[in-house]
């Protein structure tokens, strides 16, 4: 279990909406709108397509067949199951409305455990297009959560864009590279375990401080994490805590696996807002423990900007880099991407936390109204 927050991982989960996979580039079928979130156009759960067709008339981006492309794109709520671990996908298909059978994935990554459901990450993905020119092609992306929570039309989010592949000289003779991503099954056959796989404390506080380059975001808080009590409390001060917004505020999130809440207090508003919980999960590293995370390296210089005189172990998923301290507990030093994005954790305690830590503040405990929750935790607390 790792802890990733960015600066849309704060937004409010509106109207009981639920809001999963965003696709912006290209362009995804239908209504687009990020303003705001819990936006229905970002649900969209029925195969292949979300439940929306396309025709001749729809609008089509044009893309050069056997070229590289960004796909750009959004996964809205994390929802990482340790049971059976979930992938994101990117796959194509020819023809105006193509079924299941017709896509094939270009590309495949395991989901990661960001520890909080409530958090948003951008992704930009270079695939190889197809060396097949066609006029009616469809592009998509697949969000395969594998969390029984979220099964009410399944558990796949999907978003399609229409696109239209034409040639070039530069590609013409180009063949498409053979494609080594497989399904989620085949990656979790392939996963290994390492000796160095381990777990944090069962009782465990930290500081950490966040940074995004790209929007100039930060944000500093500190995690208190009891295993046995299955609760957990996140303080976060975002672009120096000041204002009310989601952008400039001081939030608190209060967690209780056992009872299923999440509450999210805004300190300046004085308002407070509930979610319902999926599954708790562990807060470990490496495949041992189901957390999708090869082991890369042990005894390496950290590369947390705390610790460069420290030895840390590394494991990755995908383009995430997971750290922890090798001389210490399964304490985290740091989580980075290649674009700049890093989370450092600072001063990690296992003593015993206090149980007086976990208690929300009395005006969340009044709070009925749900904001966010999955279809089987409304089935057990409606």
């Amino acid at each position: 279990m790792h802890l990733i927050f960015s600066i849309i991982a704060l937004l409010f989960i509106g109207h009981g909406v639920h809001m999963h996979l965003c696709l912006w580039s290209p362009m995804q079928r239908g209504d687009f709108d990020i303003s705001t979130p819990g936006a229905h156009p970002c649900y969209r759960k029925i195969g292949p397509c979300g439940n929306i067709n396309s025709s001749s008339s729809s609008p089509r981006t044009p893309l050069v067949a056997g070229s590289k492309y960004n796909v750009e794109f959004q996964q809205n709520l994390n929802h990482y199951y340790t049971n059976f671990p979930g992938a994101l996908d990117i796959s194509f298909a020819v023809g105006l409305n193509p079924s299941e059978n017709d896509f094939h994935v270009l590309h495949s990554f395991s989901d990661y455990n960001a520890m909080n459901q409530i958090t948003q990450t951008n992704f930009s993905i270079e695939v190889d297009l197809p060396n097949q020119p066609c006029d009616e092609c469809v592009l998509r992306v697949r969000y395969l959560s594998n969390n029984l929570d979220e099964d009410d039309h399944g558990t796949v989010f999907h978003q399609c864009s229409d696109i239209k592949l034409t040639q070039s000289l530069l590609n013409a003779l180009k063949k498409e590279k053979e494609n080594k991503v497989q399904l989620i099954e085949n990656i979790n056959r392939q996963r290994q375990e390492d000796p160095h796989d381990c777990c944090v404390s069962e009782s465990y506080t930290n500081a950490f401080f966040h940074v995004i380059p790209a929007i100039d975001y930060k944000s500093e808080g500190i995690i208190y994490y009891d295993q046995k009590a299955r609760q957990m409390r996140v303080t976060v001060s975002v672009n120096g805590g000041r204002g009310n917004t989601t952008v400039d505020g001081l939030f608190d999130m209060w967690m209780n696996f056992t009872s299923g809440m999440q509450y999210y207090y805004n300190y300046h508003s004085g308002t407070c807002d509930l979610y319902g919980l999926d599954f708790w999960n562990d807060w470990c590293f490496g495949n041992k423990y189901n957390q999708s995370e090869d082991f890369v390296a042990a005894d390496v210089t950290c590369k947390s900007p705390f610790g460069p005189s420290q030895r840390c172990n590394q494991w990755q998923n995908g383009e995430f880099i997971f750290e922890t301290f090798a001389s210490s507990e399964c304490l985290p030093s740091s989580i980075t991407r290649p674009s700049g994005e890093q989370i450092n954790y600072i001063q990690g305690k296992t003593d015993p936390i206090s149980p007086s830590t976990f208690v929300p503040n009395p005006i969340c405990l009044k709070q009925k109204k749900v904001k966010h929750a999955s279809p089987r935790w409304m089935r057990f607390h409606v």
